[in-house]
């Protein structure tokens, strides 16, 4: 099929105008709560927003923030600043960054088809259906509706590749130079771009760079001349680009706070378990090279891999995380493992080092959703979202091709119709059923929670909030209290304990329960009634707060 320029257009306009809707429809309401990740990205675009200061008084313009104590990366919160300084405080207004990154991902995942194309009747058909295959994929909508910096660092990845791909055909160093800044943008937006990029970076030029001009008389002068032009000088750029980051004076203390989590690094004694095998086995030379505790790394690592490219994941329920997924679709449409196989199929055919470089990109994104132990992971391997959606539009343009001949109409015409079928059905789901099912996993009713505690607070001496959600204090300094306050309050390891006669930490709850000052308890039902039952006092009022979340929450008043 040979799209003219116009039709091309009509159908570019249909489908960017299918994305708007999917990313921007009640933008603000499903989800149906601010994660707090996303809550504690608000203070900080709120703050900077207001008095140019983040939470803790320091300037806007710094490669750590240090959040609650998670230390964040700056872009999303610099970007997200911009949108509350112009529409206020709000969840669609910190969202509307992710919501403009998935439309920015669509852009360039049509470009980068292009560049990857043999003609310009095949950039027509294969930019379109890798398009609407990026526009419908459950895993690029809901993302582009959630406030994570990973989804945006992989529109930066994804421009980084497109403009690699430009330099290539312009031959241009300046484009390629273009190229290293995004990707050293991304990595300031989300820390597990730092090992992605390089590597897909890497893989580019081996497989797709520029060809070396070589002279007969001169051809190892002008291998070292590419290798360092090329290579090794993008690559010292990159990482030349990188050091501000790594001075910061939270950079240690982040990479302690990230490291600590469980991960196939620290999961095992692998010394130990290689030991025992050794032993159990006859100790020989083979059996110290096959039970290595490096190959026991490597075994823990590969079926983490496995998890993140099971079809279970890729079509079918997803991640099992419902911040993450909805836990009955898969990442993308389940017919569309059809074009992925053809796809495979065809690239392998027609140009197999677009394949592999495609292959080599997707690998290198799961490498961050691998290491650590909970697998598979929709967030941590985001950065493969392009290539897979790719290798699809490749498959998805040769099965359209095929339309056009009478004996296959029939059977594309209904393949078409499962598409269709599939995304219905994930939508409904999604914008009917899911705010609902997902409620507890978004914190649904914390900022109800919020707003109670700040209109009670007044007529009590004491506000104890139960310890186990002392991350109340997030949503309390998001949506109620004045950036200069919050710049005022003291902290300990950058987390508000106390704000007036708030208490957001552990207390000593018997010593205030047994006093005679007028007190409110906030938290679970079940953990408050459980509390009330060691003293005798009863209280003056109850307020139940539910929403969507099955949490039932309590406000005691005593």
């Amino acid at each position: 099929m040979n799209l003219t320029k116009k039709k091309y257009f009509i159908c570019f306009l249909i489908i960017m105008f299918l994305a708007f809707l999917l990313r921007f429809y009640k933008l603000g309401q499903v989800p149906v709560s601010l994660y707090w990740d996303e809550a504690a990205i608000l203070i900080d675009a709120k703050t900077v927003a207001q008095t140019g200061l983040d939470m803790h008084s320091r300037p806007w313009f710094q490669l750590l923030y240090p959040s609650y104590g998670d230390f964040k990366l700056p872009v999303y919160i610099w970007l997200s600043s911009i949108s509350i300084k112009l529409f206020s405080v709000g969840e669609w207004q910190l969202r509307l960054t992710s919501a403009l990154a998935g439309m920015g991902s669509i852009l360039f995942a049509g470009l980068i088809a292009k560049e990857l194309s043999n003609s310009e009747s095949e950039a027509r058909n294969f930019s379109l259906a890798t398009m609407l295959v990026v526009t419908i994929s459950p895993w690029a909508i809901m993302f582009s509706r959630t406030g994570f910096e990973g989804h945006l660092a992989q529109f930066f990845v994804a421009v980084s590749i497109y403009f690699l791909l430009l330099s290539k055909r312009l031959d241009k160093y300046l484009i390629l130079i273009t190229a290293v800044l995004f990707g050293s943008l991304a990595t300031y937006t989300y820390f597990s771009v730092r090992f992605v990029w390089p590597a897909v970076f890497l893989i580019f030029q081996v497989l797709l760079g520029s060809k070396i001009k070589i002279d007969n008389n001169l051809q190892i002068f002008c291998f070292f001349r590419w290798v360092i032009a090329k290579l090794l000088l993008p690559i010292l750029l990159f990482f030349i680009l990188l050091i501000p980051m790594f001075k910061s004076p939270f950079y240690k203390t982040s990479n302690q706070y990230r490291y600590s989590a469980d991960s196939v690094l620290n999961c095992c004694e692998y010394a130990l378990d290689s030991n025992k095998l050794r032993e159990l086995a006859s100790n020989n030379f083979f059996d110290r090279l096959i039970f290595h505790r490096h190959l026991l790394l490597l075994k823990e690592l590969a079926k983490n891999y496995s998890d993140n490219l099971s079809a279970n994941f890729l079509f079918l329920n997803g991640d099992p995380n419902l911040r993450h997924g909805t836990g009955e679709h898969g990442l993308f449409l389940l017919p569309l493992s059809l074009a992925l196989i053809s796809g495979f199929y065809y690239l392998a055919k027609k140009d197999w080092k677009v394949l592999f470089f495609l292959l080599g990109w997707w690998f290198a994104a799961l490498l961050p959703a691998s290491v650590p132990e909970t697998t598979p992971h929709a967030l941590r391997s985001l950065n493969a979202l392009l290539p897979i959606s790719l290798i699809m539009g490749f498959g998805l343009a040769k099965i359209i091709k095929n339309y056009f001949f009478k004996k296959t109409k029939f059977i594309i015409f209904s393949y078409f119709l499962l598409i269709g079928i599939s995304f219905v059905n994930f939508s409904y789901h999604y914008f009917v059923y899911y705010p609902k099912d997902s409620a507890r996993d978004w914190q649904d009713a914390y900022k109800e929670i919020a707003m109670l505690i700040e209109e009670k607070k007044d007529n009590v001496d004491i506000l104890l909030v139960e310890p186990n959600h002392n991350r109340l204090f997030i949503w309390y300094l998001a949506y109620v209290v004045d950036a200069e306050i919050i710049q005022s309050l003291p902290s300990k390891n950058f987390k508000f304990e106390q704000i007036e006669s708030i208490y957001f930490t552990d207390n000593d709850w018997s010593k205030h329960l047994s006093s005679a000052k007028k007190i409110i308890l906030v938290g679970e039902k079940k953990y408050i009634e459980n509390q009330l039952s060691e003293i005798e006092r009863i209280p003056i009022q109850n307020i139940e707060i539910n929403n969507y979340a099955s949490t039932n929450f309590i406000l005691v008043e005593l």
